[in-house]
C-alpha cells in the first residue's frame, strides 16, 4: 500500500469512528419557518414531515400536515393588501398567495386568518368563504365575452373558528398561484357577506 492511499484509509476510519460519514439519514420532523421583521413573504423547503410557515406579527399561518406532500416543495406565503372590489362583501384580513400550484389530496393544508374586524353572524349566515379572482366567459349574440371578479373557492372550505376565536381556519385543497401570477390573480380572500 502506497502511503497516499494510507492516509486516505487512515482519514477516512477516523471519520467513521467519529460518526462523520455523512450517511445516516435522521428524521427531521415538522419545518417551522417564521417571517422576521415585517416581512411579506416566507419560504420553505417542506417534504413529507410536513411544516408551518408564519407571520408572528399577525399569527397568519399556513400548515401543512404530515405526508400531504410526497416530496419536497419549496413553499412561498405570501400576504397582501386586501381587495377593495368585492362588492356587497367586506374582506377579513389580508390577502394570501400560495404558491406553487399544488394540488393536495387527499387532504388540505390550513391556512389560519386573522380575525380583524368583528364578524356580524355566526360563518354560514354571513356567506363567510375563501374567494379568488377569476376571469369568467359568457357567450351572447355577439360571440363570447369575458368579465374578471371575485369568485367563492370551490375547493376551499372554511373549517372553523381557531381554539381561541382569534383566526378562521380554511381547508386549502389546492394553491391556485405561481411566481409570474399577478394581482389580484393567484390570490386567496376571505370575506363575508354585509348585512
Amino acid at each position: 500500500m502506497s502511503k497516499s492511499m494510507g492516509v486516505v484509509l487512515f482519514l477516512l476510519l477516523a471519520f467513521m469512528s467519529a460518526g462523520l460519514t455523512g450517511c445516516e439519514k435522521t428524521k427531521e420532523g415538522p419545518v417551522v419557518v417564521e417571517a422576521s421583521g415585517g416581512e411579506d413573504e416566507i419560504k420553505a423547503v417542506i417534504g413529507k414531515e410536513g411544516g408551518t410557515l408564519k407571520f408572528p406579527d399577525t399569527g397568519a399561518k399556513l400548515v401543512i400536515p404530515e405526508k400531504l406532500l410526497q416530496e419536497e416543495v419549496t413553499i412561498a406565503l405570501k400576504r397582501e393588501k386586501p381587495s377593495l372590489d368585492l362588492s356587497g362583501k367586506d374582506f377579513v384580513g389580508k390577502a394570501y398567495r400560495i404558491s406553487p400550484r399544488l394540488t393536495f389530496a387527499p387532504g388540505a393544508a390550513k391556512l389560519f386568518v386573522p380575525i380583524d374586524k368583528p364578524l356580524p353572524g355566526v360563518p354560514a349566515d354571513i356567506n363567510l368563504m375563501m374567494y379568488y379572482y377569476d376571469r369568467l366567459e359568457s357567450r351572447g349574440p355577439a360571440g363570447p365575452s369575458f368579465v374578471h371578479e371575485w369568485q367563492p373557492h370551490p375547493i376551499t372550505k372554511f373549517s372553523a373558528f381557531s381554539q381561541d376565536q382569534k383566526f378562521l381556519v380554511f381547508d386549502i385543497y389546492e394553491t391556485i398561484s405561481d411566481r409570474t401570477t399577478k394581482p389580484p390573480f393567484g390570490l386567496f380572500q376571505v370575506a363575508f357577506d354585509l348585512q
